[in-house]
């Protein structure tokens, strides 16, 4: 399937959409730049991660995009930095990402488009590409006193952003599906949302079905 034969003015935000927008908030940017080689500008949508979601980037984000503007993207990786990269170079794409909000360049105090906010199911798939990309699951300890052998017992989910809007909303979007979560605090250039619940935790996972590969086996074998 071609892009051109694809209509964007008439697509709707689908719960794929909204989900491969999360995914961009977390892992992705909009860059332009004139090519001398080319001799014209050129407009890059770019999602860049760690190697181990290579398979996230194949088996999600790929069908997404390729389901939703029929191009399938190219996948290309940077073993020495441990780096996946998916990215495609369609003007009229990049124009519909970012008509729908999605800043180019930095993405400083980046939002959710209320179109996807005000939609619960969209909302969801939103948080959920967030979490894949940037969110994180791992082991909390407890020691009884000083000289205690650290005892990891407890899990912890984590939401890091740099944008305030974009932690507020994640916040909102989970105790509004009945998700308790710590409050928002600061950290460093970032703020940081917590679930400490165990019970919450599984809830998240039941609920909003994190499609990352690598959050699904921590999830499972820590």
């Amino acid at each position: 399937m071609n892009s051109t034969k694809i209509n964007l003015k008439n697509i709707k935000i689908s719960k794929g959409l909204a989900e491969f927008y999360g995914a961009m908030i977390g892992d992705g940017c909009l860059s332009k730049y004139f090519s001398n080689y080319a001799k014209k500008e050129i407009f890059c949508i770019l999602l860049t991660g760690h190697t181990h979601d290579d398979k996230y980037y194949n088996e999600t984000i790929r069908p997404i995009f390729n389901k939703e503007f029929g191009i399938k993207g190219c996948i290309r990786y940077k073993k020495k930095d441990n780096v996946t990269r998916f990215e495609t170079n369609s003007k009229r794409i990049f124009e519909f990402i970012h008509n729908h909000g999605f800043p180019v360049g930095l993405k400083g105090n980046i939002k959710m488009p209320k179109i996807i906010l005000d939609d619960n199911n969209l909302s969801i798939c939103c948080v959920r590409g967030i979490f894949d990309t940037d969110g994180s699951i791992y082991n909390r300890y407890s020691k009884k006193y000083k000289n205690h052998s650290k005892k990891y017992s407890y899990r912890n989910l984590q939401f890091k952003m740099v944008s305030k809007n974009i932690i507020s909303q994640v916040k909102y979007i989970l105790n509004n599906n009945g998700i308790i979560t710590s409050n928002i605090r600061k950290n460093k250039e970032s703020y940081v949302l917590t679930i400490h619940r165990q019970d919450h935790i599984k809830k998240f996972f039941d609920l909003f079905r994190p499609s990352n590969p690598y959050h699904i086996e921590r999830y499972l074998n820590l």
